[in-house]
């Protein structure tokens, strides 16, 4: 798999279950006035993911808010795209037999996916591999979350919104072909990392998730532009922004923004926050077909 916005509308990373019995890691980040609980989303799934874990849980009820990467019931509008930004003008001539091969395999429309831009193809295709595996973004974590903080009248941030995300997206300097080929070129091996991806997270593995982080097809451009630049403005926001300067916060952002140097709990932790885990975790024995076959390579 690959780092991607793990979003409802974005990329998404699927899941299965494992019954691990550790649990999904959760971060508490603290200062005098202020703490932030923090949890990595995945935003397909299935019930197999519930409950959520209790270091989660236990907080909410005295939590001030609950913080997403956008909030899912606001209207949008999707940005106008040129055709010459289109699928079919810029995949190559091989690998829009490859996409033609795997539309058909999927039993979706060709037209509509060489119709859009490459970063919007991508999303159709890992959707639907989700949803062939029984997967569905109303199981979603930040899915199900949003709706209890719905029902019971906890309110909700956003970190940048949905058009955003998609405003995002659509600057890409190549249009998200880099995103684009290399589901295309890694789809025989997705199912595989998408079930160790699950065992790490489940168990709380944060070696095995930011090996798998570390060891992905994507450009350092498009990494730059979809992880980490958001991180970084993702932990000033948390840090300045006057709704959350006192009181107590569930923030649940997708699970890769949590990983490694430049993930949000470091960076909260180089802002001055205190940081640390609050549940525990154990070894997940899983290494993806990806994993083994970029190992010691970084494009």
């Amino acid at each position: 798999m690959f780092k991607s916005l793990l979003t409802k509308a974005g990329i998404l990373l699927t899941i299965f279950s494992s019954g691990a019995s550790a649990e999904p890691q959760v971060w508490l980040a603290k200062d005098n006035q202020r703490q932030f609980v923090l949890m990595g989303s995945i935003h397909v799934g299935s019930d197999a993911l519930y409950p959520l874990p209790d270091a989660f849980n236990r907080y909410w009820p005295q939590a001030d808010g609950l913080i997403l990467e956008a909030n899912i019931q606001k209207q949008f509008s999707m940005p106008a795209i040129d055709e010459a930004h289109f699928t079919r003008k810029l995949l190559p001539p091989s690998d829009i037999r490859t996409l033609r091969e795997l539309v058909a395999q999927l039993k979706l429309s060709p037209f509509s996916l060489l119709e859009s831009p490459p970063w919007l193809t991508a999303m159709h295709l890992q959707m639907a591999q989700s949803l062939a595996l029984g997967l569905t973004p109303d199981k979603g974590i930040d899915q199900v979350v949003f709706n209890r903080a719905l029902k019971e009248n906890l309110p909700i941030f956003e970190l940048e919104g949905i058009e955003a995300q998609f405003r995002l997206l659509s600057s890409l300097p190549d249009h998200g072909l880099n995103l684009l080929q290399t589901t295309l070129n890694e789809w025989p091996l997705l199912e595989e990392e998408m079930t160790c991806l699950l065992t790490a997270w489940q168990q709380g593995n944060n070696a095995v998730l930011t090996e798998l982080s570390q060891q992905v097809a994507l450009s350092e451009e498009t990494e730059q532009h979809l992880l980490i630049q958001r991180n970084y403005n993702w932990a000033k926001q948390l840090t300045i922004s006057p709704q959350y300067q006192k009181g107590t916060f569930l923030v649940v952002v997708g699970a890769y923004h949590m990983m490694g140097e430049e993930g949000l709990p470091a960076l909260l932790q180089k802002q001055g926050f205190t940081v640390h885990q609050i549940n525990s975790a154990q070894p997940a024995s899983c290494q993806s077909g990806i994993a083994k076959k970029t190992s010691g390579h970084r494009p």
